[in-house]
């Protein structure tokens, strides 16, 4: 069915880009002899004749309005202008085969690259095990995964650094589409041989010394919620992979999902605190741009999807109540 725009249709129109009077083969062929620094080397390397070259690079600069070589004996070398437009040229192709990776991605749905960045807390404790079965499945596809804090995940989203993020907080950002996948219940937890395991009160906690999560992590804001105005603690901050290993080390008591802590807590090697009031759950969520996506990515956000209806079912293991004491 054909619209035909009214009056009323007030939408801008879009400008035609001047087209560039130079072509990506007289780059790639400019590269060639500036690398090699020998028109007939160029030629050879590239499978044309050297006549074909020398015209190709007559006629770029003609374009440019500018030298690009000048001769040494019977060699070539870069002027000036000439190392300029090699750097731009290296980037202008690059950005070509970038084109040419992203159609292929569509071409070719087991295949591509997904970049995923995850807070420390979800990325150095539940996304491999949500990845997994996801690589097992798609053994061609390239998943790049990045770690960071809660705001520069969000900077990063918007910004098209990644295709999706995880954090632990939920999103509410515009022309963002989000995913819940999973809600874990916050710890109070302790090593089985710490001294507080002993008498795991909270009246106790400011006895001990307190293994904090890094601020700007969601999880620690959680935390400080979840922990109230119990104490005055003597805090240390940790990276997360530190502080998950001091905990279990039984240099101090730290605060903890469940998802991350279960096994641990089901084998005896943590003791939970227990504590008043109303449960502190922590959300773990993906998010994405409300924009195109290759079909890799498709596959992937639709694994996600699995993901959440089964960590949050509640047949899940995950949501059992975890054993206390």
């Amino acid at each position: 069915m054909r619209t035909i725009a009214g009056a009323g249709d007030r939408r801008p129109r879009a400008t035609p880009r001047n087209r560039p009077a130079l072509t990506l083969d007289q780059l790639h062929t400019f590269i060639a002899v500036a690398d090699l620094e020998h028109v007939t080397a160029a030629a050879v390397a590239l499978h044309l004749s050297q006549a074909s070259v020398s015209a190709s690079i007559r006629r770029l600069e003609s374009v440019l309005g500018v030298p690009l070589f000048h001769r040494v004996g019977r060699n070539v070398r870069l002027t000036d202008a000439g190392r300029a437009v090699r750097q731009l040229a290296i980037r202008t192709l690059d950005e070509a085969r970038q084109v040419e990776q992203f159609a292929q991605g569509y071409a070719a749905f087991d295949r591509g690259e997904i970049t995923i960045a995850a807070g420390r807390v979800a990325g150095a404790h539940l996304l491999s095990g949500w990845l997994a079965p996801f690589v097992q499945a798609h053994p061609q596809i390239v998943l790049r995964i990045t770690l960071a804090p809660m705001q520069e995940l969000l900077a990063m989203l918007h910004e098209g650094a990644a295709d999706v993020v995880v954090l632990g907080a939920r999103v509410t950002e515009p022309d963002v589409d989000t995913l819940l996948l999973d809600e874990s219940e916050l710890l109070i937890v302790v090593s089985a041989h710490h001294p507080l395991a002993a008498d795991p009160r909270l009246s106790e906690l400011h006895r001990h010394r307190y293994l904090a999560h890094e601020g700007g992590t969601g999880t620690q804001a959680h935390a400080e919620q979840a922990l109230g105005d119990a104490a005055a603690f003597n805090e240390v901050v940790l990276e997360e992979g530190a502080l998950h290993a001091a905990l279990l080390a039984g240099l101090g008591f730290a605060v903890m999902p469940r998802a991350v802590v279960a096994s641990e807590i089901g084998d005896g090697r943590l003791v939970v605190v227990p504590r008043s009031g109303r449960p502190v759950q922590q959300p773990f969520t993906a998010a994405r741009r409300r924009d195109l996506h290759t079909p890799a990515a498709e596959a992937f956000w639709s694994h996600l999807e699995g993901v959440a209806a089964t960590r949050l079912s509640p047949a899940s293991p995950a949501r059992r109540a975890p054993r206390r004491g």
